[in-house]
């Protein structure tokens, strides 16, 4: 049955491909649900949703105005400059709409076109049909030894050893480096390693990320509950950050930056952050994206890193 056959048919399902790091034959996982709610595969694997913040209605929103997402960030900025914020993600909806193509051709497409990223598509009862393909690994748990990555500052890709990073997104990167550290050195973490930052490709994009690998007797939930919403996604100080996300918006994340977790039967965990994502309706697709505000961010600037972000999504939809 195909991913198309089965929306139709009403059933719930997960679909997932890992990245190659973690399956290097790209192998793709089914799953039904169960009645937790979560996804069970043949194989014992669980897959389990979590979204950013609570949310009601799984309706369509409307896509966000460019003159929204400037008032957005300049009211950043404005917290930003008076010390109450350190940093805070600002993210928008846009709509593309859907024509023909089937779900398992755009699914086939994103697995294809990013070997780097946990692909995913999920038609959930609470979360309705969701679509993504997320470079963020929040945690990788493997007996007591975790690993996380410190994921952020965007552009286009270029060639590796050639590209440039601004001090403004270099300081957004190590503005989430730091938190991670100082969250998982309250979880008794030992033996910390540290690799990076780099130059990421996820795409046609660019990331600057920090490995970050260690041992700790703590479980993954608690790590996680340190970790989530990480500064990537939210900002810093973490609660004003939120309040602040909570209060500007006007509309719901949902799923967008919240976790999508692999239990495996071995007790092995692999999380992830869910960017690059869209929830998909009848006769539109709507596409989750942001990007991050320090000192020195410019709304014009980052209205159009919001685009070039969609942009990776929008070519594999047409």
């Amino acid at each position: 049955m195909t991913i198309d056959d089965a929306i139709a048919r009403k059933t719930f399902f997960a679909h997932c491909v890992l990245p190659g790091e973690f399956d290097a034959q790209r192998q793709r996982l089914a799953f039904n649900i169960s009645s937790e709610s979560d996804f069970i595969s043949d194989t014992g694997i669980r897959l389990d949703l979590s979204p950013f913040s609570p949310f009601a209605d799984n309706a369509a929103q409307s896509a966000t105005a460019a003159t929204d997402h400037e008032s957005d960030v300049n009211a950043a900025l404005e917290a930003i400059q008076n010390g109450s914020l350190e940093k805070v993600v600002i993210s928008c909806i846009k709509h593309v709409p859907r024509t023909s193509i089937p779900l398992e051709t755009i699914f086939d497409r994103l697995t294809e076109r990013y070997s780097n990223a946990f692909v995913y598509v999920i038609h959930h009862p609470l979360y309705g049909i969701w679509m993504g393909a997320t470079p963020e690994l929040l945690l990788h748990k493997h007996e007591d030894t975790f690993r996380t990555v410190s994921l952020a500052g965007t552009q286009p890709f270029g060639d590796a050893h050639d590209m440039s990073w601004s001090d403004k997104l270099r300081f957004e990167q190590q503005v989430v480096t730091d938190f991670i550290l100082d969250k998982i050195s309250m979880c008794a973490a030992s033996q910390v390693e540290r690799n990076g930052p780099y130059t990421a490709q996820a795409g046609p994009l660019a990331h600057l990320k920090t490995d970050i690998r260690f041992h700790s007797d703590y479980s993954s939930e608690a790590i996680i509950r340190e970790l989530q919403p990480t500064p990537a996604v939210c900002g810093l100080p973490r609660e004003r950050a939120l309040a602040f996300i909570l209060d500007h918006a006007n509309f719901d994340r949902r799923l967008y930056a919240g976790r999508i977790g692999l239990h495996l039967p071995t007790g092995d965990e692999i999380h992830f952050v869910n960017l690059r994502c869209m929830q998909v309706f009848d006769d539109h697709f709507e596409l989750h994206v942001g990007g991050g505000i320090v000192a020195g961010s410019n709304a014009a600037d980052e209205w159009q890193e919001t685009e070039i972000k969609a942009n990776v999504l929008r070519n594999l939809l047409q």
